[in-house]
């Protein structure tokens, strides 16, 4: 479809399905059919960035790095594991869109694209790849101590999706009832245990504030972790509450919360967005 016709674009604020931009562009289903490229950006669900990465693992050098721009932890340890580390770059995006079918998206909230190198070294690599996502138009900041801006994101969107996912709402909802707020103050606060334990900082950011803050920008919209659950799709729960719960088993730390969160989500996706109230 994107050969065909490229990728089609429904822009904010637009419910007609069938008013779409369509931008050209080449598509393939085997990365072995390319030779050589600049940069290889990865943006796929977390369960899928092993078989990704080892897919183009041929196209990552120094001068092709590939960049992670995800949403979970674990993934810089998984490409680690098949590309070498120092050609690997680290990003996330806080702009939001929704598949409407092969080749067409639908644009769901603007938001800026945070990128930077593992060691914290604005190189040239990096200062040219973030210049070039901006003159392209979409806005892009260069920093240092991404990780720490990777948990960031993560806390906050480990209160954000699985709540949204289990009570079938939109992100702006969350902020109505304070039984939600109160759920997601405890996911954050226990979250923030976690990245201490872990040796990280976090008091750059306030995370109660960047909580409200995402809400109300992305407050129209239907979280991934929600589409996953109403399209009968594994979730990232894993790679979000999953890897917190882990990291909290390791450093002893009770995480009780984000624990029941996580099983709750494990069996909305075994049951299905179609399971029916039985009869009797």
């Amino acid at each position: 479809a994107i050969n065909q016709q490229g990728v089609g674009i429904m822009k904010l604020a637009n419910d007609e399905p069938t008013d779409l931009l369509f931008e050209p562009a080449k598509a393939v289903d085997n990365p072995l059919k390319i030779k050589s490229c600049d940069m290889v950006i990865l943006a796929v669900k977390s369960f899928d960035t092993h078989a990704a990465i080892n897919s183009v693992a041929h196209l990552v050098t120094s001068k092709s790095p590939v960049l992670s721009i995800q949403t979970g932890l674990g993934n810089l340890e998984i490409m680690a594991q098949v590309v070498a580390r120092k050609n690997i770059l680290c990003g996330f995006t806080y702009m939001a869109g929704a598949a409407l079918g092969p080749g067409k998206v639908r644009l769901g909230g603007l938001g800026r694209t945070y990128l930077g190198e593992i060691d914290n070294k604005k190189t040239s690599r990096a200062k040219r790849l973030s210049r070039t996502l901006n003159d392209c138009g979409l806005e892009t900041e260069l920093i240092t101590q991404i990780i720490e801006r990777i948990w960031h994101k993560v806390l906050v969107y480990s209160a954000i999706n699985p709540i949204s996912g289990l009570l079938r709402i939109k992100n702006g909802r969350l902020l109505e009832k304070m039984e939600a707020i109160s759920l997601a103050k405890r996911l954050i606060d226990e979250g923030l245990q976690v990245a201490e334990a872990s040796g990280l900082n976090l008091s750059e950011f306030d995370l109660y504030d960047l909580f409200f803050e995402t809400c109300k920008a992305t407050s129209e919209n239907v979280s991934s972790m929600l589409l996953d659950l109403l399209s009968d799709r594994k979730t990232e729960i894993d790679a979000l509450n999953g890897a917190i719960i882990k990291l909290g088993k390791e450093y002893d730390i009770p995480v009780s919360t984000h624990l029941t969160i996580f099983e709750l989500i494990k069996l909305g996706e075994k049951w299905g967005a179609g399971c029916q109230i039985p009869n009797s």
